[in-house]
Order: C-alpha cells, then structure tokens, then sequence
C-alpha cells in the first residue's frame, strides 16, 4: 500500500513538473506571438508608410518629368523659331511602356496654311529641322541639368544639314546662346557661316600626309 501511494505520489510530481514545465512554454509562446503580433503591425505601418512615400515620389517625377518636358518643349521652339521662323513648334508626348516613361517627338506647324500639320521631326522640312533640334536638345537638357554640368560646349558638324539659306540664324542662335549662358562654344564645321560667327577661327589642312593647324582669326 506505502509502496503504491509512493508510486501515485511519484507520478503527481512528474505531472506536475510536466505541467508547470508546459505552462512556461505557454507563457513563452503567449509572450512571443505578443510581440511577434506587435512586430506585424508595426511592419503594417511601415509598408503603409513606405507606400505613402512611393505615391509621393511618383508623384513628384511625374511633376518634375512634366516641368522638364514643357522646358524642353519651348527651349527647342525658341531655336526652330529663330533658325527657320514662322510658326513651328516641338512637341514631346510621354507615356508608360512597361512601367518606363517612353517619349516621342513631333513639330507642329501649319506651314502657311489653315490647319496644324504634326509631323516627326525626320519628315518636317527635310534634315535641317532635325539637326536644329538635336542640336536644341543637346543645348536644353545640358542648361536643364541638375546639379549644373559647367565646361564648355563641345560641338562636331552642328546643322551640318541645315540649308546655306538657314545657316546664318544657326550661327546667331549659337552666339546668343553662348553669350546669354556664359558658356563657350567648341566646334569643328566646315560651315563658313558658322567659322565667322566665332571670336577665335582656326583653319585645320592637311599637308604631305600630315594636319596642321593655322589661325585665320
């Protein structure tokens, strides 16, 4: 009889022992699922915050992308207007292509007429008006670009397809461009409008084999 109240007595320990053992690893698992729980939700907040800030941001390129584009727009007009007048303007259209903005370019113009004719640039008037405004981009995006890009402009055949008709505005609208930037122009050009537009000319042949340069002015 000892011998089994022993035995019961034994066995109430064991469970006991069990029990409060359990109830440890319950409290242990109660306090963990509480800050694993406290740690989700603060994870929650942040995702909502962090997309809160992507919206933003997207927001905020659009808008910079959108002010950048009418700058280009109407830095570019400025230049087919001066080089070739009348009423041509340069158009650039963004949209999303696999969540990329994509742009594309078109000159407007009604061409003395009574309907606005928009065309790409390769298709209006022949080269001279895309040498004008690749020659505009170039100059745009390089004022336009932040933090600013100083050194001089450095140019190789510029509007080397613009017409001998349109060529002396090319050559102004260098000149006031250098001259309202402050910025100097380095170019090579065979375009004899374009050497005289220049403070400083050299004239660069080649002799026996060999390039020698000379100063013409």
């Amino acid at each position: 009889m000892n011998q089994t109240l022993i035995s019961l007595k034994k066995l109430l320990d064991q469970t006991n022992a069990i029990y409060h053992r359990q109830r440890g690893e319950q409290s242990r698992l109660l306090q963990e699922k509480e800050a694993q729980e406290k740690r989700l939700a603060e994870l929650r907040d942040e995702i909502e915050c962090l997309e809160k800030v992507r919206l933003l941001l997207l927001e905020a390129a659009k808008h910079a992308r959108e002010q950048g584009r009418r700058q280009v727009e109407f830095l570019v007009t400025q230049a087919l207007q001066f080089v070739f007048g009348g009423d041509l303007e340069f158009k650039v259209a963004i949209e999303e292509k696999r969540e990329r903005p994509d742009a594309e370019f078109y000159v407007c113009s009604t061409y003395g007429g009574d309907f606005k004719v928009e065309t790409t640039p390769q298709d209006a008037r022949g080269g001279g008006v895309v040498d004008v405004i690749s020659l505009a981009l170039r100059l745009a995006l390089l004022h336009a670009f932040r933090p600013p890009v100083g050194g001089p402009v450095i140019l190789d055949e510029p509007a080397k397809h613009v017409s001998e008709e349109f060529s002396p505005q090319v050559a102004r609208f260098l000149k006031s461009f250098s001259q309202s930037l402050g910025r100097q122009i380095i170019m090579v050009s065979h375009n004899q409008h374009l050497a005289d537009s220049a403070d400083l000319a050299y004239l660069v042949e080649m002799q026996h084999g060999k390039s020698s340069a000379r100063r013409i002015r």
